[in-house]
């Protein structure tokens, strides 16, 4: 990918009255977004047409500046089509100059997400036999869709370039999506701390009003033309001389990523021949009696891909990735930091009973190995696919119970204990008491799946033997709230374990309801129980009504839990609590009628897998 001469220039430089003129645009928008109604709405859109026609003139330099093009990103989300347009027949005068540069790459990144809620309704009829030139005749859909196809001709042409530079691989992922008519997302992942980010900061928590909003990509049907591109970049990607190196390159791997993902929604059956493509590239195949671990399973790069993989393969492709992969190399697996959440992977996307007994029976023999690794992710999975997939749960107990070395009968009551903190009995006995309060978050989730097994023989008892205190510390804990949470709402625990549990806390509950997570839990608890329950929590806490209104976190629990209509008005605090429980068994009713649905599978003869 060559640039000309004059594009090899450094960008005119914006002077500081530039630059203040797109804070200020920054500042209005926002506040305008915030009352996007009736005329303010009309208002917006003129105000955003005015902008962009300030915009044109200058594109290319503005959106070259770092301060800048953060603020031409923002703007793009609430451009018109003819906008979007306009933009983007600047950028492809020079489509190198734009892709290559730290800055205009995001915003042309940007206006590519933005172009599908453009064109969605007009590319399915739009002619793609007889594509001419843009002309002014041209509707604004049919410039935005040549002008995207323009943009796909170039990065094709350049291919290699364009699958390793660090700006524009950004682009073509972004085609990719628009070509395949479907959001890769957060799906697409290149570092652990990626991950955990999206776990910490998901959309939901984001404020929808806001400018750094994630744009909403338009998803459509993708016409036949554009399958044959998908086809056709794939092809582009496989007949590169080193390829295979591209698997674990931290640019060329998310693009692959994405390709496979939009190949999944248009075509499963090339997205299976890409699978397979992938997996004679990363080698698996040639050394199915190796004892090592493939390069590109432990690369921290390539393990993404290789979770992927897994993820999206056929039955059939999965049966042959484990007899080949991971059959015997469990204990590498779980053990290694990339590798064991390819093993995580592959527990999720279980799709045979069998299958999955025969993974967790290599996995019960190195279950002590895995325990001192600390990648306790590989149990959280176990655990969550038991509880899906209904099989296994007792056996999973037994090993979890051997691991923690409390298997004999006296130290069950010590269970839920050393789970929340997946510390083996002997240690846990030793430990300072003030060190146990904060639980594990591993610990937490294992719990929070084992409470949805169907058997609760272990977890009754320990439950049943904890110390007021410890449920107290449990229920303003931000993991352990979580599993308390999951006790009240377990389907299989009796009814006599919650109410013993609800007793524990019943002398702390001012305490609790004046917590952060606590506030929360007596929430989630309160939808739980029955109304002579309901009854006396809400007697006790209105013994210091006052405080727990006044209390920053407390003052919601007095609101949601109607406490002053409990004191003050008991007829009323009745009425609300029974409309309340009216609504909540209709929204179950809703999902019970469409339980049978989804459960209900015809009973397929089971072929006997060779493991």
């Amino acid at each position: 990918m060559e640039r000309s001469k004059k594009n090899k220039k450094k960008p005119k430089e914006s002077n500081d009255d530039t630059v203040n003129y797109y804070k200020r645009i920054e500042g209005v928008l926002q506040s305008q977004i915030e009352n996007t109604t009736g005329e303010n709405a009309l208002s917006q859109a003129d105000f955003v047409d005015n902008v962009f026609s300030q915009l044109l003139g200058e594109a290319v330099t503005v959106c070259q500046r770092a301060e800048i093009s953060p603020i031409i990103e923002k703007l793009v989300t609430v451009g018109s089509g003819t906008n979007i347009c306009d933009l983007l027949t600047i950028f492809s005068e020079d489509w190198g100059n734009i892709c290559e540069d730290r800055c205009s790459s995001h915003v042309l990144q940007k206006v590519l997400l933005v172009a599908p809620k453009f064109i969605n309704k007009r590319i399915n009829n739009f002619n793609f036999d007889e594509i001419s030139e843009i002309s002014e005749n041209d509707s604004t859909e049919d410039t935005l869709i040549k002008l995207v196809l323009g943009l796909y001709e170039f990065l094709c042409a350049n291919i290699e370039a364009s699958i390793s530079h660090t700006q524009v691989s950004h682009i073509l992922r972004a085609l990719l999506q628009v070509i395949g008519g479907t959001c890769a997302g957060e799906k697409v992942l290149k570092s652990r701390s990626v991950r955990n980010y999206n776990k910490k900061f998901n959309n939901e928590d984001r404020e929808e009003t806001s400018l750094s909003r994630e744009v909403k990509f338009d998803n459509y049907s993708v016409p036949v033309y554009f399958r044959k591109l998908l086809k056709r970049v794939y092809k582009s990607m496989f007949a590169l001389e080193n390829c295979g190196l591209y698997l674990t390159d931290a640019n060329a791997s998310p693009v692959l990523q994405t390709l496979l993902l939009v190949i999944h929604k248009v075509d499963i059956d090339l997205c299976q021949r890409v699978i397979h493509k992938i997996i004679k590239l990363s080698r698996i195949q040639d050394t199915p009696e190796s004892v090592n671990i493939p390069p590109v399973v432990v690369d921290s790069v390539g393990s993404f891909l290789i979770e992927l993989v897994v993820s999206l393969c056929s039955e059939k492709l999965y049966i042959e990735l484990y007899q080949k992969l991971f059959k015997g190399k469990i204990l590498q697996f779980a053990t290694h930091p990339s590798a064991n959440y390819v093993l995580q992977k592959l527990i999720k996307s279980c799709p045979d009973d069998e299958l999955f007994s025969s993974c967790l029976a290599e996995l019960e023999d190195c279950m002590g190995d895995v325990m001192e690794a600390q990648y306790f992710g590989v149990l959280v999975a176990i655990s969550e696919t038991c509880k899906v997939r209904k099989c296994e749960q007792e056996q999973f107990i037994q090993i979890l119970m051997k691991s923690l070395n409390c298997e004999e009968e006296d130290r069950h009551c010590k269970f839920v204990s050393l789970v929340s903190c997946l510390l083996p009995y002997d240690l846990f006995m030793t430990m300072n008491e003030c060190k146990l309060k904060k639980i594990n978050y591993h610990g937490s989730l294992l719990l929070q799946n084992i409470l949805k097994f169907d058997n609760m023989k272990y977890v009754t008892a320990s439950l049943e033997t904890l110390e007021p205190m410890e449920v107290v510390s449990w229920s303003c804990d931000p993991c352990g709230s979580h599993v308390i949470d999951a006790a009240f709402q377990s389907s299989s625990l009796k009814e006599k374990t919650k109410d013993m549990l609800l007793k524990k806390l019943m002398d702390d509950l001012v305490t609790i309801a004046c917590d952060r997570n606590g506030s929360r839990t007596l929430e989630s608890i309160w939808k739980c129980i029955s109304m002579k329950q309901k009854v006396d929590m809400a007697t006790c806490l209105c013994k210091q009504e006052e405080k727990i209104r006044s209390d920053r976190f407390g003052f919601h629990v007095h609101r949601n839990l109607a406490l002053f209509h409990f004191s003050k008005r008991r007829n009323d605090w009745n009425h609300i609590q029974q409309n309340s429980l009216k609504k909540r068994k209709i929204f179950q009713d809703f999902l019970d009628t469409d339980e049978p649905s989804q459960t209900k599978k015809k009973k397929k003869s089971k072929k006997k897998t060779e493991l």
